[in-house]
């Protein structure tokens, strides 16, 4: 009786609590009357909340009949408390919260209100980023921020993309901003994946960078990625699919026009370079026949076939009010347009927050990135280039015109159609697969000690791991110079790791009209750690295929086997930062970091950096009161201090490395001894390189929010640069870092918002932006000039520098001759059918063997022009011929919204640079080049010519004269050992207008979608690249593919023959659950 009694007691008290339990139904609107779809409604005092669905309802489950509080809040308006004294049901219109809307900036180690800033951030923000679909973050911020100069260096998957922020500082070290991505460092930018980027805030000066001390000199891009919102757990989806195209093609010889040319090259050798034609290609008379041939079109075949590549992004949020996680994952593949490339991404990102109680916090991160690039692109490392599919003969001659069989013509013709390299055959030969493994984790811990103090630590660990197959054919180059016509392999395995420790505190404090923050840090940091194992062997059988090559490199013939151990860096560091504002008015910011870096010898190893910002807000005054337009006014002030340590390692002390020089050490023929490493002589007293800014600006909102923007002025210099220098062989050595430059950069900005259209149905806004840079030296190694080489053709201009830095001049300044046109028969006296040589009239300036080769300086031979007067052509006779910076660049954009629709178009210019082209001067003529192709800018109709209609080779003055009357260009045909030179013709204006990106999306009425348990279904349409408007005459003019590694900075603009960029059409749909 007693245990029945029991259970009926807990029965009734289980009833009871049910009965206690009810539910709370409701609606959340906007001003208008709109459902909000996703608002966190939560229930104060347990660990309960909901969102809304798509209409803007919720229920959510509360104890008791009596009242109980609920806080209301979401993205862009005000939160709401309110007590529902007992009703089941409540309705809640939000409002809009215009402060929220201005933003809340991310700076280093903390947030601020954008109308709080004393420096100067560039923003770009979700809505912008969410509505075009890009394979990096880079693309999201090209042509949208003033001041930030987004370039791919060519068109490659996977390709480098630099970033500069207000022109960069130094001329020989890494200009690359620092990337912190959730407060986080990262190596690169391409490590997040787009579809995870919630914002994305650029600091610009020094009061904002320098409390990233050594990192922040060249500007800090920082990411914030998407988080999670207390309520249910949402679901959202992303995907997308691309076709790839190659917008724009060169135009090059047809096969008559290429059969001809190279008889015209044979006619004016020799008699015996003609019967080497007639027998490959025919007599004269059948060159008529080639008209009727449609030839190879390399460019198609190797790169101009559409391609495609597929992006899906899938990320689960949610959490209640004291946890809250986000976990997304992405896949990117994309086929390149150059035949065997390619890549594929795969991102995985994992946030965890937990309250454990009001007074601590954790925060977890986890980051992996897993790539794989296939394909060894068209670099200077690889056997390819794209030059081959303009300079690959489009016709192999007699055996395209009657089909015949090598095997049963002669030896010499078969061994012509031989000497053609198929590029298709050679892209297979030079195979490359290079894979990456990233992981990044990161540990944060937030203890309140008091309401106004709060500690920080955080904790990051960074682990890589890579590797690099490339296989060489026997067709590559390498595989004849190296492995004696046999495959060869190279297998490079490496890893790397590094972690940061960080420590806070903040305390703030308000005392009546007195606003204080107080920040102060130490952190530690270790970098780039590991090893790179290198081996090198080759194989006897030549049809190999790579992956089992790979597999089974140890049975290999070993060429070269080589470990390197890197040491890294290691950076310790105190830093600490003062805010200070009165009334909301006056704003002061004080930033200080010292940073000891262990590239410095001892003594040198620390540097403070410090930094100062004030800020007005003018419209708070009491006289700008009566000033209705002006919503907010702000002035700002800043100068600051930050450091660039970004060389390499151990410059302060002697270093070994292998070298090939049999000194003391030891190995074998395998693996070379040990000897010094380079000429570099050690230098103890190299220190920071500091860049020292200065800026001021205005801050503006105006017409009731309807525009706002920035205007900024600044002057930027960056001191104690380290310089390689030439120093007396006496020593032993020829060079040696030094800190002897100095640099400068003075430009302005300005970025505009605005909406245009504002209606119940219909929105128009439009963004524009515009950076205006001039660099200058302002100090050089005690001289005033000094030269430097791209290198790009590393045999044919070796020995020609062909950029120039001097003092009180800007960088990137291209030096050569300057072209002038082309000798007609008016310059020449006679002709000497004996020597075949033509004699130059008195006075005429002489090229000589320079471009005429041994047989002299002819009619239709380049003209230089003469500088110093002396009536020859030398090296004397070179100067400035163009300038790779830009005057100014910037970006315009229109977004609309009507109703379900959203269509928006973004543009991007650069103006006043100039792109040295190695195609004007490596495609427009024959040298080095046995019966190659050529540009159609070279073509019968517009160059100098030397045979008649009949096929005879004309050398008469006079008729030569008439053949001749029309001639557009110089003959394309050198003569005995004339080698290219570098001069203006190949300059030529980079400037241009892009349409970078046209969008249109429809998102479905909730009320359809809505029973499918979905929160947002949107379809939509992107062309990338869509129009280009430019005079430059290379695939693309945002290129810069120079080969001079160690002076990248000092010789940009160079288009060597670029991987093209791709116009890209775009499907995609994103969904939420």
């Amino acid at each position: 009786m007693k245990q029945f009694f029991s259970l009926f007691l807990l029965c009734m008290c289980c009833t009871i609590a049910v009965a206690q339990t009810r539910q709370i139904k409701g609606k959340v609107t906007d001003e208008t009357g709109a459902g909000l779809a996703g608002v966190s409604v939560l229930l104060s005092g347990a660990n309960n909340g909901v969102q809304t669905d798509a209409n803007g309802n919720f229920s959510i489950a509360a104890p008791g009949t009596g009242a109980v509080t609920l806080t209301i809040s979401y993205s862009g308006y005000k939160p709401q408390t309110i007590k529902t004294d007992g009703k089941s049901e409540v309705n809640i219109s939000l409002e809009k919260d215009v402060a929220a809307l201005e933003d809340v900036v991310v700076i280093g180690y903390g947030t601020i209100k954008r109308k709080d800033l004393t420096g100067t951030v560039s923003s770009i923000g979700s809505a912008e980023l969410s509505k075009i679909p890009v394979a990096s973050a880079a693309e999201a911020i090209t042509g949208r921020l003033p001041g930030v100069q987004v370039t791919t260096t060519d068109g490659a998957p996977g390709a480098e993309i630099v970033i500069r922020v207000r022109g960069g500082g130094s001329v020989t070290q890494d200009n690359s901003p620092l990337y912190i991505v959730d407060g986080f460092p990262v190596n690169s930018i391409n490590d997040i994946a787009p579809a995870d980027i919630a914002t994305i805030d650029i600091l610009k000066d020094a009061a904002t960078s320098a409390i990233y001390g050594a990192r922040g000199a060249n500007g800090v891009v920082i990411i914030t990625t998407k988080s999670a919102k207390a309520g249910k757990t949402t679901i959202s989806i992303n995907s997308f699919g691309t076709a790839r195209t190659l917008p724009r093609t060169l135009d090059v010889l047809s096969p008559y026009e290429f059969v001809l040319a190279n008889y015209e090259y044979a006619r004016i050798q020799n008699q015996s370079a003609v019967d080497n034609f007639t027998k490959f290609f025919g007599v004269y008379e059948d060159l008529e026949l080639y008209k009727y041939q449609k030839g190879t079109n390399w460019q198609k075949e190797l790169f101009g076939k559409p391609v495609y590549s597929q992006q899906h992004n899938l990320s689960i949020t949610g959490g209640t009010s004291k946890t809250k996680f986000s976990l997304s994952a992405t896949n990117n593949t994309d086929q390149g347009l150059i035949k065997g490339s390619g890549y594929m991404r795969n991102y995985v990102n994992f946030k965890l927050n937990h309250e454990v109680s009001k007074a601590l916090r954790f925060d977890y991160a986890t980051r992996f990135v897993h790539t794989v690039i296939d394909g060894a692109g068209s670099s200077g490392s690889s056997s390819f280039r794209i030059g081959d599919a303009i300079t690959t003969r489009p016709v192999n001659g007699l055996a395209d015109i009657f089909t015949l069989d090598p095997t049963g013509t002669d030896d010499d013709y078969e061994q012509f159609l031989k000497s053609l390299i198929n590029p298709s055959k050679l892209i297979a030969q030079d195979y490359r697969k290079r894979l990456n493994y990233t992981f990044n984790t990161n540990l944060a811990a937030t203890w309140n000690i008091v309401p106004a103090l709060s500690y920080r630590t955080e904790f990051s660990l960074d682990l890589g791991f890579g590797q690099n197959k490339r296989y060489y054919g026997p067709l590559t180059g390498e595989s004849r110079n190296v492995g004696g016509n046999l495959p060869l392999g190279e297998l490079t395995n490496s890893n790397s790791n590094g972690y940061r420790w960080t420590n806070t505190l903040n305390y703030k404090k308000e005392i009546g009209k007195h606003d204080f923050t107080f920040l102060a840090g130490q952190e530690i940091n270790v970098l780039n750690r590991g090893f790179s194992e290198f081996n090198r062997a080759k194989f006897f059988a030549e049809n190999i295929q790579p992956e089992k090559m790979f597999a089974n490199m140890t049975l290999g013939t070993q060429d070269r086997h080589t470990t390197t151990v890197f040491a890294g860096e290691r950076i310790a560091s105190f830093f600490g930062r003062v805010t200070y504002q009165f009334d909301s008015r006056y704003l002061l910011t004080l930033t200080a970091r010292a940073d000891g870096s262990t590239k410095f010898a001892p003594g040198k190893q620390w540097g403070l950096f410090p930094a100062a910002a004030f800020a007005w807000r003018v419209s708070q005054e009491e006289f700008m009161s009566n000033v209705k337009f002006v919503n907010d006014l702000k002035v700002r002030l800043s100068y600051g201090q930050a450091g660039n340590n970004r060389i390499p390692n151990d410059l302060w002390r002697v270093q070994f490395a292998p070298t090939d020089f049999r000194t003391i050490g030891f190995g074998d023929v395998a693996n070379p001894y040990y000897g010094y490493a380079s000429s570099l002589l050690p230098n103890p007293d190299i220190k920071w390189e500091t860049t020292v800014t200065r800026n001021a600006g205005l801050d503006f909102t105006l017409f009731k929010q309807r525009l706002s923007g920035s205007f900024d002025v600044y002057w930027n210099t960056t001191k104690d640069l380290l310089v390689e220098s030439d120093i007396p062989q006496i020593t032993g050595f020829s060079k040696q870092q030094r800190n002897i430059g100095q640099t400068s950069n003075r430009g302005i900005e300005l970025g505009l918002t605005g909406t245009i259209v504002q209606s119940k149905n219909f929105q128009l806004n439009g963004t524009f932006n515009i950076g205006i840079n001039k660099s200058k030296i302002d100090k050089l190694d005690g001289v005033n000039e000094k030269p430097f080489s791209s290198n790009w053709a590393g045999t044919d201009l070796k020995t020609q520098d062909d950029y120039r830095v001097y003092v009180g001049r800007t960088i990137g300044l291209m030096y050569g001759y300057v072209t002038d046109g082309m000798y007609t028969v008016n310059d020449f006296d006679s002709y000497n059918p004996i020597t075949r040589t033509y004699a130059l009239k008195a006075g005429v300036v002489n090229v000589g063997s320079f471009l005429g080769g041994a047989a002299g300086v002819r009619p239709g031979v380049m003209k230089l022009k003469d500088l110093n007067g002396d009536g020859v052509i030398t090296a004397a006779d070179r100067q400035v011929i163009g300038s790779a910076l830009p005057r100014h660049t910037g970006g315009f954009g229109l977004s609309a919204v009507y109703k379900g629709f959203d269509l928006s178009a973004n543009f991007n210019w650069v103006v006043g640079n100039d792109i040295y082209n190695t195609g004007k001067i490596s495609f427009n003529q024959f040298y080095r080049t046995s019966y190659g192709n050529m540009l159609n800018t070279v073509n019968s109709d517009n160059r100098f010519k030397y045979i008649d209609a009949a096929g005879n080779l004309v050398t008469d003055l006079t008729e030569l004269g008439k053949l001749n009357a029309n001639a557009k260009i110089w003959s394309p045909f050198s003569f005995g050992t004339a080698v290219p030179v570098f001069h203006s013709w190949a300059v030529e204006d980079g400037s241009f207008l892009r349409l970078n990106n046209l969008s249109l999306g429809y998102s479905l009425p909730k009320n359809m979608i809505s029973s499918l348990r979905m929160t947002k279904v949107r379809v939509y349409a992107t062309v990338y690249n869509a129009f280009l408007w430019t005079k430059y005459s290379g695939y693309d003019p945002e290129v810069s593919s120079t080969r001079s590694d160690g002076y990248s900075q000092l010789t940009p603009g160079v288009d060597y023959s670029a991987y093209p960029k791709s116009r890209n059409y775009t499907l995609g749909i994103n969904v939420t659950f």
